[in-house]
């Protein structure tokens, strides 16, 4: 089957399965690739792949640039989650979430505007770094604070483009960046302990690093992932 988007024919891959709804991927090679139920037919999958003519074309875009590493948002047909690369497809849906099933993300959304898919990703990598938080603070809850009797601090996430993390030692606070979702997990566990230790020095001496060092003598490797 073939369809014209943006003035040029766009080869489209259909596999009838038994599902219920309808699922569109861009291919690496620009191709789509629609998964629906058997009992669809070729008008309405015209209908459906017209409708989403928008986001195929800045999908294209992206294919064709070949930037596909660390995107967040509708234009990307690849997301590297954790080091990963995972693939994604769109669902309409009433309720917007995110369902990952081995290197399928899929975004259940209720429009396919960029801002409610950029909005409902940052929310998900959010609520997985705070989950991956809570799973590793405990060793630096331990090796810093309760150690030289400091208050734990409570940990945040935000989107940042300049920093991976901040630590606020008045405030008792972490904020970790959203964006630290896209690299493996040893990434993200080099920036928790750093802001960890900020507690104990605030800046970015050789005693900060001494410190670094020996709470985690393979941090400079696992930092790495983030230059």
């Amino acid at each position: 089957m073939e369809v014209y988007i943006n003035g040029r024919l766009t080869q489209v891959h259909v596999e009838r399965k038994r599902i219920r709804n309808m699922y569109l991927r861009v291919n690496p090679d620009g191709s789509l690739r629609i998964s629906c139920a058997k009992s669809v037919s070729e008008a309405r999958i015209r209908q459906f792949i017209e409708s989403k003519e928008s986001w195929i074309i800045k999908a294209q875009m992206r294919v064709k640039n070949k930037e596909r590493v660390h995107q967040e948002g509708a234009e990307s047909p690849v997301i590297w989650w954790l080091g990963e690369k995972k693939y994604v497809r769109y669902v309409e849906a009433a309720r917007d979430r995110i369902v990952m099933e081995g290197d399928i993300m899929t975004f259940y959304l209720k429009d396919f505007s960029e801002e409610r898919i950029t909005k409902t990703f940052r929310k998900y990598a959010s609520q997985q770094l705070l989950i991956m938080a809570e799973e590793s603070r405990g060793q630096w809850d331990d090796a810093v604070c309760r150690k030289h009797r400091l208050p734990l601090p409570s940990i945040h996430t935000r989107y940042m483009t300049s920093r991976w993390g901040v630590c606020k030692p008045s405030e008792h606070k972490i904020t970790l960046s959203i964006r630290l979702i896209h690299y493996p997990r040893e990434a993200f566990e080099s920036v928790l302990l750093h802001e960890y230790v900020h507690f104990l020095v605030q800046n970015h001496s050789s005693a900060f690093y001494a410190h670094v060092y020996r709470l985690m003598p393979q941090y400079d490797l696992w930092n790495g992932y983030l230059k």
